[in-house]
């Protein structure tokens, strides 16, 4: 297994930490446009597996609702109280999360194991923070390419 340090300089990249029922998913901080309170989701009329809609820019952008193993929900659990609007190029997708922070990434940084290496995985490496927390790194397009699969769009 390759390791890296992420040692924590100013110039470290800002990320957000989105958690999904004990989850921890990282994406680079300027990935996230918005992070907005999970009752702004208007849930009437939602598309094709997702669970509403979130307005942004003028425009509304489907919302989807993921498990700790990272498949989506249909049902909405009562602990999903933010919406993370993610960029992807000129869109937007939103992902709804128990909680999010923003922080420098200080830990050790992974390869994904070979039993976790799927082809369609939005997973990018392993992170065990200072505080022994394990944490998935992905990127904002990756995780929307996977849900867009998932829900066969």
């Amino acid at each position: 297994m390759n390791t890296q340090l992420i040692n924590h300089h100013p110039e470290v990249e800002k990320t957000a930490r989105l958690t999904i029922s004990g989850l921890h998913l990282i994406l680079p901080q300027r990935e996230i446009r918005v992070l907005e309170s999970a009752s702004e989701v208007d849930t009437r009329e939602a598309g094709v597996f997702s669970v509403g809609w979130i307005n942004h820019d003028q425009k509304r952008w489907p919302v989807y609702c993921l498990s700790q193993q990272l498949s989506l929900l249909d049902t909405v659990p009562a602990e999903r109280r933010v919406c993370a609007l993610i960029k992807i190029e000129n869109n937007y997708m939103g992902i709804l999360c128990d909680n999010a922070s923003i922080e420098s990434i200080v830990g050790k940084w992974h390869d994904i194991p070979a039993s976790m290496r799927l082809p369609d995985t939005p997973l990018l490496g392993l992170i065990v923070s200072e505080e022994n927390i394990l944490a998935c790194a992905s990127s904002a397009e990756r995780l929307a390419a996977y849900v867009l699969r998932l829900a066969g769009v």
